[in-house]
């Protein structure tokens, strides 16, 4: 009787240990699938490289058990992608979905260097390279917005420091990206300026496409606001306006306020 018992105890385990066995070989990732969402031609190559990367990383993993957290610490080493989701496919799939962050803006990293900080929405570096023209271009002649008289730090896959006016900079800059369905359709330059040599009243120059140049007194006080106002008073513009003159948008007993002049009475400010 205890032999008996024996026997079907060993066939059982001989029989469980087939079953994780084979569903631990039918769950196994053999195949990461990246779906990658992009707007410029570099960026395919690498999602190719992104892809080799997780599948190294995730080869022959049992499904049920695989960390996401992993696919998002390898996303994290291509500064151009952002995880949209990562989904299990039983019983053998990983697929991983990125979307490529487009290029806004740049910064020199300093004068001597002939570099420049390129930067997304946020002011998260993309990359630093000699140039500032945006890769998604094809013609090679669309440049990022520069943001001049700052000074900044910063590696790639993280925000810039090192300024104090990012604490209101890009909270403006996204107003205005809002309203214009897009800064840089409009905007060349974005530049902090003080009235003289010695005030202590700060201000933003926005050089536009077609030359009206944009100031806006004191934007680290209701920083949306202003940028909402400034550009309803561009839009607002004849096109012969638009080529010639200035905004100014302040607070003005009170309230915020963006009038036009014809004469850019600013003009050498900062120069």
């Amino acid at each position: 009787m205890k032999k008996n018992a024996l026997v079907i105890l060993l066939t059982v385990l001989v029989f469980l240990s087939g079953a994780v066995l084979g569903v631990s070989s039918v769950y196994r990732i053999d195949e990461v699938m990246v779906d990658a969402s992009t707007i410029s031609p570099l960026a395919e190559a690498e999602a190719k490289e992104l892809q080799r990367r997780l599948t190294e990383a995730y080869d022959k993993q049992f499904a049920p058990f695989t960390d996401e957290k992993e696919a998002q610490e390898i996303v994290e080493e291509f500064p151009y992608f952002r995880v949209t989701s990562v989904e299990k496919a039983y019983p053998n799939r990983l697929i991983v979905r990125v979307k490529e962050d487009d290029e806004v803006y740049a910064i020199s990293c300093g004068e001597d260097t002939g570099k420049y900080f390129i930067l997304n929405r946020e002011g998260t570096v993309l990359a630093i390279r000699e140039d500032y023209v945006n890769r998604s271009d094809t013609t090679g002649k669309g440049k990022n917005v520069l943001v001049k008289g700052v000074n900044v730090h910063g590696e790639k896959g993280e925000k810039v420091t090192g300024d104090p006016t990012f604490s209101y900079l890009f909270d403006f800059c996204a107003k205005a990206d809002e309203m214009l369905q897009g800064i840089r359709r409009n905007i060349l330059t974005i530049e902090k300026i003080r009235e003289g040599s010695s005030a202590d009243t700060e201000m933003l120059r926005l050089t536009t496409f077609e030359g009206v140049k944009i100031y806006v007194n004191m934007p680290s006080e209701d920083a949306q606001a202003k940028a909402q106002k400034a550009i309803e008073a561009y839009l607002s513009l004849s096109d012969g306006q638009r080529t010639r003159g200035m905004i100014a948008v302040a607070n003005i007993a009170g309230e915020i306020d963006a009038v036009y002049s014809d004469k850019d009475v600013f003009e050498n400010v900062g120069v």
